[in-house]
């Protein structure tokens, strides 16, 4: 369906607004170090140690503080080495686990559990945090985790850039009217327990910190927040400096003309400088290409550099692994 046809689609299925944001920053150093302790008391006996909230701070002052949002039925484990990695190049970076993942007990069904407000209360408990050091805070995340920065983007005026890495606005092969109207419609999302490779189940063989599957009502809170901002219900609220959306043509997880839409259709008119960069298809990458465990991934140098490619800060070619990006505006551009 084309994009026209769809927004007028969107007009006569209206959805409810998500919750409002609530922001408390951190006034200093010293109350976002205790909000993080709260944040971190959130993980309980459920949570293993690899995969509770981390926080990796540089040996001296920060550059910025990043936000990294791992992905959906996955853990902060996934970007441990990444986080760790961009510490010693002078960043802060926060690796918040989200609400109801990074169980011990991967088979859970907890996820049916999560709302949309969860998400959010989430998202402003960690900008929140971000924003009592003191530096310019940047977001990332991966797949839902990009909903999140893009939700962390669009809403708290602290974010000054954001990198999307395949945000997950749409599961591949769904068409959006069906996204629109699950999201419109919850009674008739369907229960069922939803494994990411039915020919193995439970032994997916990948991290064994990421969950083998979820419940379907568990991917409806992101959706709800990515409808909100591609039809505008939700605007993005200041000026950014920089926005990209990262691209993978080995991604067979996500809708990628629907994660473009979507980043282009909130940020293009938001921020200094938006972009997209795309992967360079012969390195093989799969969706996560983040995750040490995950079978087709980049190494944690070729995902930093990705990252600071992103952030505009090093190689906007991540040493050749980032093609020319297929769209770029600037004001006046």
């Amino acid at each position: 369906m084309s994009q026209p046809s769809y927004r007028g689609f969107r007009r006569w299925l209206p959805i409810s607004p998500p919750p409002q944001t609530r922001p408390r920053p951190a006034a200093d150093r010293a109350a976002a170090l205790a909000r993080f302790e709260e944040l971190c008391a959130t993980d309980d006996a459920r949570v293993g140690e690899a995969t509770r909230t981390r926080l990796f701070e540089p040996s001296g002052e920060a550059l910025a503080t990043i936000v990294a949002w791992h992905g959906f039925t996955n853990a902060p484990s996934q970007f441990v080495a990444v986080a760790g990695a961009l510490a010693e190049q002078g960043y802060r970076v926060l690796v918040p686990r989200q609400p109801y993942q990074g169980f011990t007990d991967v088979l859970n069904r907890s996820l049916a559990e999560l709302t949309t407000q969860d998400l959010i209360d989430h998202v402003d408990t960690c900008v929140d945090i971000a924003a009592g050091f003191g530096d310019p805070v940047w977001v990332v995340g991966l797949s839902a985790g990009g909903v999140l920065a893009a939700w962390a983007a669009a809403t708290r005026g602290e974010v000054q850039r954001a990198i999307l890495l395949a945000p997950l606005v749409a599961p591949k092969g769904v068409p959006m009217p069906v996204v629109r109207m699950l999201v419109k419609f919850p009674r008739i999302v369907p229960g069922f327990y939803y494994w990411w490779d039915p020919r193995v189940k439970e032994n997916l063989g990948h991290s064994p910190h990421a969950y083998p599957g979820f419940p379907v009502p568990g991917l409806m809170p992101y959706l709800h927040l990515s409808e909100a901002m591609f039809d505008a219900t939700v605007e993005a609220r200041h000026q950014l400096t920089r926005v990209v959306l990262v691209s993978n043509p080995g991604d067979f997880a996500i809708r990628r003309d629907a994660a473009r839409s979507f980043a282009t259709s909130i940020f293009a008119g938001h921020a200094d400088y938006y972009g997209e960069a795309t992967v360079d298809g012969d390195l093989g990458w799969w969706h996560d290409f983040v995750d040490p465990w995950s079978p087709h991934r980049g190494t944690t140098e070729q995902v930093v550099a990705v990252l600071l490619a992103g952030f505009g800060v090093d190689d906007p070619t991540a040493g050749g692994v980032l093609v020319p990006p297929l769209l770029q505006r600037q004001p006046g551009g």
